[in-house]
């Protein structure tokens, strides 16, 4: 098993943007995202409101070049009490380079993602918000032409002292040239207040690893 010095920093830009078509809606609520950690929120965006959100991820690799990811853009809908539409767009410069060979050229990729974020459970006692992503990723730009997709599960709890503990199971099915292999990311995060509502402190820690690929990897992430 491989360790990588992998480190991402500068993860979110923490609700970025709020709209609610409701004429009713006295009051400005909390607004959760997806974007400020690796792990997702368990929750969706109410009935009518739009969420826009985006963020920047710079990564440390064992490789001639690092890695960027941005904007990572994702706006989000919610359809009903169950249901969150999603549409975003990223560009990923040099991701996972240590995963080719030491020649490699660099590697710049867009992707539009799609999907849809559906509801299951509300916290209650010892059961957790739940829910359950679907997305799609076709290439905009690059080398590659496959669409992959991924299936994502999110859990978490929230106490009144601001804490949170949220975790997550990813499993993406990948295409890499002529190699298609499936990927497994299970993370789990805790959350907590620094000095104020606004100020949020994470400690995350998320592994990645394929099965059925050529070379298979395992990377781990604090």
């Amino acid at each position: 098993m491989r360790i990588l010095r992998i480190f991402l920093v500068a993860i979110g830009v923490s609700a970025l943007v709020g709209f609610s078509s409701s004429a009713m809606a006295q009051e400005v609520d909390e607004i959760e995202t997806d974007r400020d950690a690796f792990t997702r929120s368990p929750r969706i965006v109410a009935p009518g409101r739009f969420v826009m959100e985006g963020s920047y991820t710079f990564l440390e690799q064992d490789a001639e070049y690092d890695g960027h990811l941005y904007p990572d853009l994702l706006v989000r809908y919610g359809l009903n009490e169950r249901l969150e539409l999603r549409l975003g767009w990223n560009y990923e410069v040099n991701k996972y380079s240590q995963l080719k060979h030491v020649e490699a050229e660099e590697e710049k990729e867009g992707l539009m993602i799609y999907g849809a974020k559906f509801f299951l459970t509300e916290a209650d006692c010892w059961m957790p918000d739940s829910s359950v992503i679907l997305s799609g990723y076709t290439p905009t730009s690059g080398e590659s032409n496959d669409t992959d997709f991924s299936i994502e599960y999110a859990a978490g709890w929230e106490w009144e002292n601001g804490l949170e503990l949220e975790t997550g199971l990813r499993w993406y099915s990948l295409a890499e040239q002529e190699d298609h292999f499936t990927e497994w990311a299970p993370s789990i995060v805790l959350k907590s207040p620094i000095f104020t509502e606004r100020v949020t402190g994470h400690v995350e820690y998320f592994t990645e690893l394929s099965t059925g690929r050529e070379d298979n990897y395992t990377m781990h992430y604090v």
